[in-house]
Parts: structure tokens; sequence; C-alpha cells
């Protein structure tokens, strides 16, 4: 026994090591961020570069220099739609596919899965094309689109598994009492999964805030979220690195805060596909 403790404590003492090895690797870039967003722009740019530098708020006064307060607000605008749009029907179609038994449904439902699967490169000239051809390019409209078409199957998937955890006994008494199949959702299926669908939506707004590559297509000067509008700092000689981590920082607290709200949604968001028939 005293052999095989031992040799559990090695393992959780490698583990431990692994994981603070990982934590430094992943907090020492958001560490120097911080840092050079409260740099002066001399020490921000500076060769070699200087770790410790006299506080100031500049950066984030530079920021409206080249409409980066009005690209956030872009974002802002982009993850509030595409967050309201996308549980709109992906809820709704999560319950669909939990409770119904139609024809079709594993098709549907492997359809959705092979989407979410395909990387946005693969349709990305295709959706340019067709909305170039109904003028959506540039538009709220046609980037909220977009931001749906990979974000609804994601949708789908996790607010199933959330309504499949929800005893099927409760809607079913609803129905005996009368009340109908929208009715049994509203009232009954909704509330319980709600916690579980605010998750679904913090998660949704946080890929819809954090999207580069969509936007980077599609986006237009008066649509340009801030995860495209921070490469304004990039001049032709020069680079305003702390105004641009500044910026960095700006989208990334907001990312950070949900994170934290959505930690079990995110757990549950690894298992998505493994919905049950």
């Amino acid at each position: 026994m005293t052999g095989i403790r031992a040799r559990r404590v090695q393992v959780e003492t490698v583990r431990m090591l692994l994981l603070a090895v990982g934590l430094v690797l992943i907090g020492v870039p958001f560490l120097w961020i911080l840092l050079t967003a409260f740099k002066r722009p001399v020490d921000a740019s500076s060769v070699p570069p200087e770790i410790f530098s006299p506080f100031t708020t500049r950066n984030f006064r530079d920021l409206n220099q080249n409409g980066f307060v009005d690209s956030l607000a872009n974002s802002a605008i982009l993850t509030v739609t595409t967050m309201v749009c996308t549980l709109g029907f992906g809820v709704p179609a999560g319950y669909a596919f939990a409770r119904g038994r139609f024809r079709g449904r594993w098709f549907l439902g492997g359809f959705l899965l092979f989407s979410r699967m395909v990387p946005p490169v693969v349709f990305i000239i295709p959706l340019f094309l067709f909305f170039n051809d109904f003028g959506l390019v540039g538009t709220y409209t046609g980037l909220t689109l977009a931001y749906l078409t990979g974000l609804l199957p994601f949708a789908v998937w996790m607010s199933a598994s959330y309504f499949q955890d929800i005893p099927i006994e409760l809607e079913e008494a609803a129905r005996v009492d009368g009340a109908s199949r929208a009715q049994a959702f509203f009232r009954i299926a909704l509330p319980l999964a709600l916690p579980g669908v605010v998750s679904v939506g913090l998660l949704i707004a946080i890929a819809a805030w954090s999207e580069y590559f969509i936007p980077l297509i599609l986006a237009g000067p008066s649509t340009t979220p801030a995860t495209v509008g921070i490469v304004s700092f990039v001049g032709v000689d020069s680079i305003n690195w702390g105004a641009m981590a500044a910026g960095a920082l700006a989208l990334v607290v907001p990312v950070f805060l949900a994170t934290l709200l959505a930690q079990r949604g995110l757990l549950r968001g690894l298992t998505a596909g493994a919905v049950k028939g």
C-alpha cells in the first residue's frame, strides 16, 4: 500500500507541475498584454523591450483615434444579434431533436454535426458570392446570417443535450392536463432548461465576439468588428503597440468574464455531440 500511495503522490506531483507549466505558458502572453497596455508609447515599442514602465492610461485614450471604439460597438451589435437569432432558432430546434421522433431526424442531426465540423474557409467563398448577389456584404444582416450559419448547429446540439436531461414525465403530465406541445415547451421544458440555455447563449456570444475570419471577408467599413479593426494600429512605418495592447485587452476582458459565467456550459460543450437517440 505504501508503494501505491507513493506512486500516486508522484503522479499527482507530475500533474501539478505540468499544470503549472501550462498556466505559465498561457498566462505570460496575457500578462505581457496587460503590462503593455499601461506603458508609455516609447516604452511599449522599445528594443529591447521594457518590462516595467511608468503607469499611463494614454493608450486607452488613443483607442478612438482610428475608429476602434466604433468597431467595438459593431462587435457588440453583432454579438447581441447573433446570440438572439441563434437562440431563437437553435433552442426550439434542439427541443425538437430531443423530444421529436420524426422521419429524417438522424439525417438532419448528422448534417448539422457535419456542418459544425467543416471549417469556415470551405464555405466562405460561396457565401461571399451569394451575399454579394443579394447585397448583404458589408451589412449587419449579412454578418449575422454568416455567424448564424456556423453557430446554429452548435446551439441545436447543446440545447438538445440540456432538454434530454429534463424528465419527459413532467411534460407528459402537462399534456394530460390539456397543455399543447408548445405550452409544454414554454411552460415546462424551457424554464427548467433555462440555466443551460443561458450557458449556450454565453458560449455563442463568446464565439461571435471573437470571430475574425468571417468579418475579415464579409464586413464593410461601417460594420468592421474590433477583432478586425484592431489592425488599424499597424501603420506603414510603425506600430502603436501600446494602443494595440489596450485594444486587445478590451477584447479579452469581456470574453474572460463570459467564460467565468459559462464554465459549466464549456464543460458540457465538450460532449455536445453525444445526444441520445
